[in-house]
């Protein structure tokens, strides 16, 4: 087939039918055949195009074809109604972006069309209509299994992580996009399970500091030993030091002592508070509020107290 030194990058199926028009005319082919992802390819010649122009399509998506011939707005052509369709060029658009083959592809759209560089010494993976296919290179490192992917449901970023279940165990690979279908993959299994070994001692410290706080201690992050304090520990990881860490938690007898004083000091202020409600009368000769009275005034807080036998707040 004659090479064409038409620049086809800028044409994929984002860009509007004007657009795929005008290519059209510049690569002289009177077919433009759209694949999608799912279904039969859409063969439309140049006057269908010129016609879909007219009636007001011209920045209608190309990847919006499929809607428009299910509303019967345009039918398309028939690739099986040309005798010979591997003797007619024609300008391909589908996931992958734009190409010129012969009009025989549009007969087998499922046979992906690989890129010149594609058996390159690199692992590359190509999402064909929604089938994962590898090249020889990431065969041989990953083996078959990752084909058995469901190419319709990888996330559509520019780089993501998918785990593979083998026989033994599972992998977990990166994919690098490169272009709209075709991607450079990696084995990172080793570095996401180091990642997740280091999420689990991180969560193991987290829940330790935490413990040493809900006990009334004290830590410290420090980056060199706290000069003759032995309350520390020293924090390697994969033999290297990340620094230290000081800990100060008050022993049990003087946790208590704290708890104890803590609780009086409490006690106290409750006693105060309600004595300050009662105010007892001097000897002017006016009436001391009755006991039932004084009682009322009391409130819940300091009836609790006279009733652990804690102390008299008024005795009339």
């Amino acid at each position: 087939m004659k090479p064409y030194k038409y620049n086809l990058s800028s044409l994929s199926r984002e860009a509007t039918l004007i657009f795929l028009l005008r290519t059209l005319y510049e690569v002289v082919m009177d077919f433009a055949v759209y694949i999608p992802d799912e279904g039969a390819p859409i063969v439309l010649s140049k006057g269908q195009l010129v016609s879909l122009v007219e009636r007001g399509c011209a920045d209608t998506l190309i990847k919006s074809l499929p809607e428009i011939i299910a509303r019967n707005i345009i039918t398309p052509t028939d690739p099986y109604e040309f005798d010979e369709p591997g003797d007619i060029n024609a300008l391909f658009i589908d996931i992958t972006g734009a190409s010129i083959s012969t009009l025989e592809r549009a007969l087998n759209p499922d046979e992906p069309q690989f890129p010149e560089w594609w058996d390159a010494p690199v692992p590359f993976a190509m999402n064909a209509r929604g089938m994962l296919k590898l090249n020889p290179t990431a065969l041989k490192m990953f083996g078959s299994s990752p084909e058995r992917l469901n190419a319709k449901q990888l996330p559509d970023r520019d780089e993501f992580i998918v785990r593979v279940d083998g026989v033994t165990q599972s992998r977990f690979i990166t994919f690098t996009r490169l272009q709209p279908a075709i991607y450079s993959i990696e084995d990172c299994t080793d570095d996401l399970l180091e990642a997740q070994d280091i999420t689990w001692w991180a969560a193991v410290g987290q829940a330790w500091v935490r413990e040493i706080e809900n006990q009334g201690g004290k830590w410290q992050r420090l980056n060199t030993p706290p000069g003759d304090n032995k309350n520390y520990i020293a924090c390697d990881w994969q033999g290297q030091r990340q620094g230290f860490l000081k800990v100060d938690v008050p022993s049990k007898d003087n946790l208590q002592e704290i708890q104890a004083d803590e609780n009086n000091n409490i006690d106290s202020q409750k006693i105060d508070t309600a004595a300050a409600k009662i105010e007892p009368q001097n000897d002017n000769g006016l009436d001391i509020p009755q006991k039932d009275n004084v009682i009322s005034d009391i409130g819940p807080q300091a009836m609790a107290l006279l009733a652990a036998g804690q102390g008299h707040i008024f005795e009339a």
